[in-house]
């Protein structure tokens, strides 16, 4: 396992992601097919969490919305689109 040191806020003291080998096997794929990610950089660590965050969100919404659970559907999409604003995507 590799372990990653990451600021996620540049007040907020590091902290330690440990990465399988596996992960840092697609990370690393990834980067080389994507021109902008780097692995070794905290800002596209943040990046991929903010998107594996989306992809969560997105996956309990359909299954919300299969379990007629209107309010948590309208909560998580009003939470979606509030980070989609603040990260300007």
């Amino acid at each position: 396992m590799g372990v990653i040191h990451v600021s996620l806020d540049s007040q907020m003291s590091y902290e330690v992601i440990d990465l399988s080998d596996k992960h840092r096997d697609l990370l690393n794929k990834l980067s080389e097919l994507i021109p902008d990610l780097n692995p070794e950089t905290p800002e596209t660590l943040q990046r991929i969490f903010g998107l594996g965050i989306i992809a969560l969100t997105m996956q309990i919404t359909s299954k919300a919305r299969e379990q007629d659970k209107q309010d948590l559907v309208e909560e998580l999409g009003e939470l979606a689109r509030e980070m989609v604003q603040t990260d300007k995507w």
